[in-house]
């Protein structure tokens, strides 16, 4: 479950690098939400941290969609906080 977990970390910094170039942030957000996909498909309703994780995941997904679809982006340092909160749930994270 990790893997998976530190997989959309990874995609979600990746979007961040080239937050600039839309098609490239949709893409590698897809890809973070395939893997949150999997995970709910294997470990639904079996871990609460894991929940609050898919939760934050979620939200900081959407928020990042909105500013990277928005014709005047401003609310990126929000998407950087929610990414390191991911981070730290990420390490609370057993196994």
């Amino acid at each position: 479950m990790k893997k998976w977990t530190s997989a959309m970390i990874e995609r979600l910094e990746s979007a961040y690098k080239v937050r600039f170039e839309k098609e490239a942030v949709l893409v590698f957000l897809n890809d973070a939400y395939q893997n949150a996909l999997m995970l709910r498909k294997d470990y639904a309703q079996t871990d609460k941290t894991l929940d609050d994780f898919l939760a934050e995941f979620d939200y900081t997904r959407d928020l990042f969609v909105s500013q990277a679809v928005d014709r005047y982006p401003s609310n990126y340092n929000k998407v950087a906080e929610k990414i390191s909160k991911l981070k730290k749930l990420n390490e609370s994270i057993a196994y």
